[in-house]
């Protein structure tokens, strides 16, 4: 998957404008059919990321991939500070245009590089976030990530969501049609799954975790987020 070049595939996805709430849930494909997520998906999504993390107004939180800011903004509202940032410059305008506030800021930037540098961090963040986003990453890159906050942070938790779970990729590619695409992209080694990106098999986050002594919690999201999609919490204490 090191050959997909995911920067230009985010950099001219959904590229409209964003006016409305509407746009903003497109914008990033919190979609379904093409319609906005509802908002009780989107709150029981929101909910087990407060719930997993532990979130409390004391923490401040790094959000890696963060997008248009929709998950970064109310989580902004029950922690001190929030430092958020995604490659996709649109998206970060988008952000700032319309899910801003005193505790957050945003940048542009990199999760595969020096993303500590890209703030002036008045304090290091105590938990980690990365929405949706896995899919874009291979186990090499999400070992470089865990390893690069162990190195400046000696305890930490880092949740995962919304991870393509391989063993129940037959959930998502549901018709004939769906799994002959998907088929005939893995017969052609086209491994970016028409935007779904890799999809990850529980054993490899758990031997990421043993290899860098960490505990991991892993679970599928409910029926009513994902019928094919994973979480998984990385902690250091």
């Amino acid at each position: 998957m090191d050959t997909i070049d995911w920067n230009s595939f985010w950099n001219n996805y959904r590229t409209l404008e964003s006016e409305t709430e509407r746009d903003l849930f497109f914008q990033v494909g919190k979609t379904v059919n093409k319609e906005p997520v509802s908002e009780a998906v989107f709150n029981a999504a929101f909910e087990d990321i407060v719930n997993s993390l532990l979130i409390k107004p004391t923490d401040i939180v790094l959000e890696m991939c963060c997008g248009n800011g929709l998950v970064t903004f109310p989580l902004s509202q029950i922690t001190k500070r929030i430092y958020a940032f995604d490659f996709v410059p649109h998206l970060i305008e988008a952000a700032k245009k319309f899910k801003q506030n005193d505790t957050i800021e945003y940048k542009v930037g990199d999760a595969k590089a020096d993303f500590f540098n890209l703030f002036s961090l008045v304090q290091i963040p105590n938990k980690y976030l990365m929405n949706d986003a896995l899919g874009y990453f291979t186990p090499m890159e999400l070992t470089q990530i865990l390893t690069y906050i162990m190195e400046n942070v000696p305890r930490f938790s880092f949740y995962l969501t919304g991870i393509p779970n391989d063993a129940l990729k037959w959930n998502f590619y549901n018709t004939d049609e769906r799994k002959q695409t998907y088929l005939k992209g893995v017969e052609i080694g086209d491994e970016s799954n028409n935007g779904m990106g890799k999809w990850w098999k529980k054993a490899e986050l758990l031997e990421i975790a043993e290899a860098l002594d960490l505990k991991i919690t892993l679970k599928n999201q409910i029926q009513d987020i994902s019928n094919y999609r994973m979480d998984v919490l990385f902690e250091k204490q």
